[in-house]
C-alpha cells in the first residue's frame, strides 16, 4: 500500500490477522489454502475442533472464499455452536 502523506512514493508494509479467543495471529504474506491451511492450525493450537470463520463485516465466509481472497480483514475464528444450530 502506498502512503501518500510521505509523498515519496515509499510503501507501507500492511499485515493480515486472525483473531482467535483473544489472541491475534500475523498471517501476513499468507493467501490462498496456505491461508486456510494456517486458520486450522491456528484453530487446533487453541483446542477448536469445529469453528466458523468471520470477516471484518461479521459476515460468516467460507474456507473457499477465504482462499480465493473474497473477504474484508481481519478474520475472526469462533467456535462453532451445536447447541445454536
Amino acid at each position: 500500500m502506498w502512503d501518500p502523506e510521505s509523498g515519496n512514493g515509499t510503501a507501507t508494509a500492511s499485515k493480515t490477522f486472525v483473531k482467535c479467543n483473544t489472541k491475534e495471529y500475523d498471517v501476513t504474506d499468507t493467501i490462498g489454502i496456505a491461508l486456510v491451511e494456517k486458520i486450522k492450525s491456528i484453530a487446533r493450537e487453541n483446542q477448536i475442533g469445529k469453528f466458523d470463520i468471520f470477516d471484518a463485516g461479521g459476515k460468516n465466509i467460507s474456507s473457499t472464499e477465504v482462499e480465493n481472497g473474497n473477504y474484508s480483514e481481519p478474520l475472526s475464528i469462533v467456535r462453532y455452536n451445536v447447541a445454536a444450530a
